[in-house]
């Protein structure tokens, strides 16, 4: 699998790391509070795990966000003002 496919883990914890810094969490706090082993999420934005769907779920439903854009990088189905935050992050242009 190529490293520029939006399932890849790379590409996956961009996404997790752009929404954490959104929402102003730790690593620790973040994981806390969809009930994910510190540690363990640790690794998935890394990109050295592969975050598995109920974690997915999990994730989406507290967050705000779809699954869709976890694990494709999807912006149309999440708010506006959400979705330019998150755009921001994952590319870099913080204004």
């Amino acid at each position: 699998m190529s490293t520029h496919s939006p399932f890849h883990p790379i590409a996956v914890g961009k996404r997790l790391y752009a929404l954490r810094l959104h929402h102003d969490k730790t690593r620790a706090e973040f994981a806390d509070s969809v009930q994910i082993d510190a540690t363990s999420y640790g690794r998935i934005e890394k990109g050295l795990k592969p975050l598995k769907a109920d974690m997915a779920y999990r994730i989406a439903e507290r967050w705000g966000v779809s699954m869709d854009f976890l694990y494709r990088g999807r912006l149309t189905e999440l708010p506006e003002p959400l979705a330019n935050t998150l755009m921001q992050h994952l590319t870099g242009n913080q204004e």
